[in-house]
């Protein structure tokens, strides 16, 4: 190249961008420099779209432009046009909204799967019922063998939505399935299992405390009545190798890329981490992996030293990355054993005692486990559903603060869910500046707020879903699934979008004053949960140097009536800028 070429090459690509990235680092002067024609010549040109970018000045570009998967530059389609050349692949994309590739922050994606396509149905609204419940149990029976265990799939809080207001029993289910081992989840956090699961799983009269933090409830003579509270740890429903190799190569993007997701927080149990990490160098998936560990619910088994959960070598990074370990504080309001200052309303059987849900991992041991992801350099993630689970998690992260080493990430996974008071919120707010995030799951508006007042009365359940407030008070709230194959409705992040701007809930508009924006909405599952997830550098926002991953829409989100927000499409989910689904 003679100096002249040189000169024109610096010149064309100050105008293109300053801000072009390469191998993950922005361009300095060095590189502009050496700057070839070639450089600015885009792969693929993505134009004629309403691009909403979410960066600083929420700006709204008609064209984007992609090199080595990655945002090149943005602007006016005729602008973008001139950075094609021969080879680009020009996409039109239709005068369609288009918005950063969405972000799963906190789901299980291989539970999911596993669910979805290996447990018998009796979820509700499709199962009304107990009775259609053990029906569909007894059907599947008949065409399985002897002695081989039987999982059932019911959403959280059945026990409310069923007609018979309760749980199928465990002499129900001994009387559908009396030579197979069943174990009825109610959600992820409660479970019912007939007596030979029982047995299988050596709880016996007297026995109450399981391995990991779950716990058996017992009936007046101390005999186990079939209830398992987060017992996690303790059930055996790890899938085969197959299995495996099947939902982390194919299961779980396929499912989560038609709802225009593009990055997952995927909750990993440490047993099926080695078949992901296998996956990891054979292949690039359609969808990017930050991987969260869990050994036991309560935190044992989780080493000191965390190298054996990185991603082995050859593993891209910018799709595969070990990132955060997780346990549980407490159980779930929804089922009744997230952990509470106050009674819940009424009593069922499957309450654990004293009616006020059930501790899984005590404050000593919450401190030890933020400890073990400081000196290792990860996000610790604490789930706590309870107001008095949600302090033990503060209190636990307050000393971490004091205490650590270098400054780390820390998150609350389900924050002001189903309560949340105002001292805690002030308290989480001042917090976020020494490293606190908080996750939330938006569309259990859509599910859950019924029976919220049922277990906890009125003034309880209004403090929970105060998404306006936490915005407020600056905590960027990211959003997630929470995908575990309960609620498979749930993988849809546009009803979540609908439930906070609208506020609709399963009890109609509630608390309308914690309404946000959609821009907000879109934030939580976009910048926030990049954020949450400390990738908000390469993702989360349509801007030069970061992946280029983006989500079109069939509705303009920003105009439409917010009614219709629910019933929004992914028309293509992008990835690296290739395409990696499109609706037929």
């Amino acid at each position: 190249m003679n100096d002249e070429d040189k000169k024109i090459s610096r010149r064309r690509f100050l105008k293109a961008s300053s801000l072009v990235a390469t191998g993950g680092l922005l361009l300095g002067s060095d590189a502009l420099a050496s700057a070839t024609k070639s450089d600015l010549v885009a792969d693929a040109v993505y134009f004629n779209g309403k691009i909403a970018t979410l960066d600083a000045t929420e700006s709204t570009v008609g064209a984007v432009a992609v090199k080595d998967g990655k945002i090149l530059k943005v602007g006016s389609s005729d602008e973008i046009k001139k950075l094609a050349g021969t080879s680009t692949r020009m996409v039109d994309l239709g005068g369609k909204t288009v918005v950063p590739g969405l972000i799963d922050a906190h789901c299980h994606p291989m539970e999911t799967i596993m669910m979805k396509d290996g447990w018998v149905d009796a979820r509700y609204p499709a199962c009304p019922s107990v009775k259609q419940a053990l029906a569909n149990i007894a059907a599947w029976i008949q065409h399985t063998p002897k002695g081989k265990w039987v999982f059932v799939a019911c959403v959280s809080a059945s026990e409310n939505k069923f007609a018979e207001k309760r749980l199928p029993t465990k002499a129900e289910l001994d009387s559908v399935a009396p030579d197979n081992p069943v174990i009825l989840a109610d959600g992820a956090h409660l479970a019912v299992v007939n007596s030979m699961a029982l047995k299988l799983l050596g709880i016996t009269k007297g026995v109450s405390e399981l391995k990991g933090g779950g716990r058996a409830i017992l009936d007046k003579d101390g005999e186990p009545n079939g209830t398992l509270t987060d017992a996690m740890g303790s059930v055996p429903t790890t899938p085969s190798l197959n299995d495996l190799e099947r939902y982390y190569g194919t299961g779980i993007q396929d499912f989560w890329k038609e709802y225009g997701f593009t990055s997952l927080l995927a909750i990993t149990p440490a047993a099926a981490l080695p078949v992901l990490q296998a996956v990891s160098q054979k292949r690039k998936p359609d969808i990017r992996y930050t991987v969260s560990v869990w050994t036991d619910p309560n935190t044992e088994g989780m080493p000191e030293n965390l190298d054996k959960f990185k991603m082995p070598a050859g593993a891209d990074p910018a799709f595969y990355r070990f990132g955060a370990i997780k346990a549980w504080v407490d159980g779930e309001n929804d089922c009744r054993t997230g952990l509470m200052y106050e009674r819940y309303k009424g009593h069922f059987d499957t309450d654990p005692p004293g009616d006020k849900g059930t501790l899984v991992t005590p404050t000593p041991k919450a401190e030890h486990f933020a400890d073990i992801a400081n000196r290792n350099g990860v996000i610790c993630m604490l789930h706590c559903s309870g107001d008095k689970a949600m302090d033990m998690g503060l209190d636990a992260y307050a000393r971490e603060i004091k205490t650590r080493s270098k400054q780390t990430m820390m998150r609350i996974e389900h924050f002001g869910m189903f309560q949340m008071s105002d001292q805690q919120l002030r308290r989480a707010g001042e917090m976020k500046k020494q490293g606190l995030f908080v996750c939330v799951q938006p569309t259990w508006l859509l599910e859950l707020v019924k029976a919220d007042y049922e277990n906890m009365g009125a003034f309880l359940a209004k403090t929970g879903f105060r998404f306006r407030s936490m915005i407020d008070a600056g905590l960027e709230p990211s959003a997630g699934t929470d995908m575990t194959g309960i609620y498979l409705a749930n993988i849809n992040p546009f009803s979540a979008i609908y439930a906070c701007v609208t506020r609709n809930s399963d009890k109609g508009i509630f608390e309308p004053k914690e309404a946000v924006t959609v821009t907000e909405a879109l934030k939580m599952w976009t910048i926030w949960a990049a954020k949450s997830m400390g990738e908000e550098k390469v993702k989360g926002t349509i801007e030069p140097g970061k992946y280029a991953d983006m989500t079109v829409l069939s509705d303009d989100i920003f105009t439409m009536p917010t009614e219709g927000l629910k019933d929004v499409k992914t028309l293509k989910t992008i990835v690296g800028g290739n395409v990696v689904y499109e609706a037929k």
